[in-house]
C-alpha cells in the first residue's frame, strides 16, 4: 500500500502526548488482584486525529493507553469539543488500547480490580482535550487510504474442558478474528506526515506479572512501525473485537503454545504484527482504496438485556466468604453498599462513514471475537473496519453462544464490571439490532 497523495481534498491534524502517572500518584487496573506501580516500563500514549473533509466537517479520534473510557468522561470531551470547536458530539471518538498495565479510570468495576482514581481521570481528560484542540489547530492538507490483512498473534482463550465447562487456555480452534485493518493519512506538514492507524483483537495482557507501567504489545508495534517509517511517521493502535483472545507464543523449552506473559515476548509479538504491516505497506501489489475527503458521523444507543439479579441473601453469603480475598467477593460488598437490582445495560454504537467507502465501527465494550466480522457484515459500505473498547468500556459482550456455554466472558466476568448480572441469550440479537441501526 504505497504512501498516498496528500492532496485528495482532506485536512488532517494531529497531536499526541505522555500520559503516564506520576510516581505515587495511582495504583494499577486490569486484573482481580492487589497492584502497586513501581515505576514504569514503557510510557503510556495518548493521541489524537483530526479529520475535516471537503464540506468543513470535522471528526476527531483520541486513542489512549488505559484500560478504557468511563461514560463521564466520554461525554465531559464531547461536551468540551462541541463548545470549542463547535464539533457535532457523534464526531468525537474515544479508543482505549485496554493495557492492563495502567491507572484505574473506570468508575464501574469492583475496587479489587482497580477502582477509578478521580484525580488522575481530571488531569487526563484535561490532557485529551488539550491534544484534540492541538490536532484541530494543526489541520494541514491531506489524503488518506484504506487496505487490511489477516494476521494474528495469539489464539481464542476460552478452553473447553472435559467436565462440559469453559477454561482458560490457548484454544487454536477457537474463533480469533484476525482480520487487522491498516487506515493510512498523508498531510502536507513539515513535522508529522505519515500517519498509520492499525487495528487488532487480541488482548493487551501479555506482560506478565509485572507492576509497571506499560502499553503493552500495542506500544512496541507502534514502536517498530515508526523506526521503520521515519521520525515524521507515527502509529496509532485501536483494539478490535477480542476479549476473548489472548497472546500466545510457543515455548522454547516445552514447544507448547502458551499465553505470553512477560515483557520481552510481549515485545516480540507486537513487533511481529508490525512486521506484517509492514510488509503489506510495502507490496506494491497489496489493495488500497484511496477515500475521498466526504465524512458522515453517528451515535445510536439501545439496551442489552440482564438476567435477574441474585437475591440480597446469596449476595450477603458471597460477601462474607471465610476466604475475602479476590474481586468477586468485593463486589458483593459492594452490590450490599450500593444495591442494583436493574435488567437493561445502556449501549451505544458509533460510525463513520469515509468516503463512502469505509465504515468505521465504534462499539462499546469488551466485544468477543465472532462479533466482529458480525459487525462488519452489516455495514453498507464496501469496506468496514470494527473498533472495540470504544468510548465506554463496562462489560464484556458476548454472543449468545458464549452465554449458553458460560465461562468468564458469558457468565461471571460482569462482576468485574459491577454489574447485577449477566446478559441474557437475546444480547447478541439486541447487539445486531443496535449496529444495523448505527450503519442505517
Amino acid at each position: 500500500m504505497a504512501k498516498p497523495h496528500a492532496s485528495k481534498g482532506w485536512k488532517i491534524g494531529y497531536a499526541q502526548g505522555d500520559i503516564t502517572p506520576k510516581k505515587g500518584q495511582t495504583l494499577m487496573t486490569g486484573f482481580g488482584r492487589e497492584r502497586y506501580a513501581e515505576g514504569t516500563l514503557a510510557p503510556l500514549r495518548a493521541q489524537a486525529v483530526a479529520l475535516r473533509d471537503t464540506k468543513g466537517k470535522t471528526a476527531l479520534l483520541i486513542t489512549a493507553d488505559i484500560l478504557g473510557f468511563d461514560r463521564r468522561s466520554v461525554e465531559f470531551l464531547r461536551r468540551t469539543l462541541a463548545a470549542r470547536h463547535k464539533i457535532d458530539p457523534q464526531a468525537v471518538m474515544l479508543a482505549a488500547s485496554h493495557t492492563h498495565w495502567g491507572p484505574p479510570t473506570l468508575f464501574r468495576v469492583t475496587a479489587a480490580v482497580g477502582a477509578l482514581d478521580p484525580w488522575y481521570v481530571v488531569g487526563l481528560e484535561r490532557r485529551l482535550a488539550a491534544l484534540a484542540d492541538e490536532a484541530i489547530k494543526s489541520l494541514a492538507p491531506g489524503a488518506a487510504s484504506y487496505g487490511f490483512i489477516n494476521a494474528a498473534i495469539g489464539h481464542n482463550r476460552r478452553l473447553p474442558q472435559d467436565d462440559g465447562t469453559i477454561g482458560w487456555g490457548p484454544y487454536p480452534e477457537g474463533f480469533y478474528d484476525n482480520h487487522t485493518p491498516v487506515l493510512r493519512l498523508s498531510r502536507s506538514a513539515r513535522d508529522v506526515d505519515d500517519i498509520l492507524l492499525v487495528g487488532h483483537a487480541c488482548h493487551p495482557t501479555s506482560s506478565g506479572g509485572i507492576n509497571k507501567f506499560t502499553p503493552d504489545y500495542p506500544g512496541s508495534m507502534r514502536d517498530r512501525i515508526e523506526s521503520k517509517l521515519g521520525p515524521r511517521s507515527r502509529a496509532l493502535f485501536v483494539m478490535g473485537c477480542g476479549a476473548d483472545a489472548k497472546v500466545t507464543h510457543l515455548d522454547a523449552k516445552s514447544g507448547q503454545l502458551v499465553f505470553t506473559a512477560d515483557p520481552k515476548n510481549s515485545a516480540k509479538r507486537g513487533r511481529a504484527l508490525a512486521d506484517d504491516v509492514l510488509k503489506h505497506l510495502a507490496d506494491k501489489r497489496a489493495q488500497r482504496l484511496d477515500l475521498p475527503a466526504s465524512l458522515r458521523c453517528k451515535v445510536v444507543s439501545g439496551n442489552l438485556t440482564m438476567t435477574k439479579a441474585r437475591s440480597p441473601a446469596e449476595i450477603e453469603a458471597m460477601a462474607m466468604r471465610p476466604d475475602n480475598g479476590g474481586h468477586e467477593v468485593w463486589w458483593a460488598r459492594q452490590m450490599l453498599a450500593f444495591p442494583d437490582a436493574r435488567r437493561k445495560h445502556y449501549y451505544e454504537a458509533q460510525s463513520w462513514v469515509l468516503g463512502n467507502a469505509l465504515t468505521v465501527l465504534a462499539l462499546e465494550g469488551e466485544v468477543c471475537s465472532p462479533l466482529g466480522p458480525l459487525a462488519r457484515g452489516l455495514a453498507r459500505t464496501p469496506h468496514a473496519m470494527t473498533i472495540a473498547y470504544a468510548n465506554e468500556v463496562q462489560g464484556y459482550i458476548p454472543t449468545k453462544r458464549i452465554v449458553l456455554e458460560g465461562g468468564y466472558e458469558g457468565e461471571s466476568s460482569h462482576r468485574a464490571y459491577f454489574k447485577p448480572a449477566p446478559f441474557t441469550t437475546r444480547v447478541e440479537a439486541e447487539f445486531k439490532t443496535i449496529v444495523r441501526r448505527a450503519v442505517k
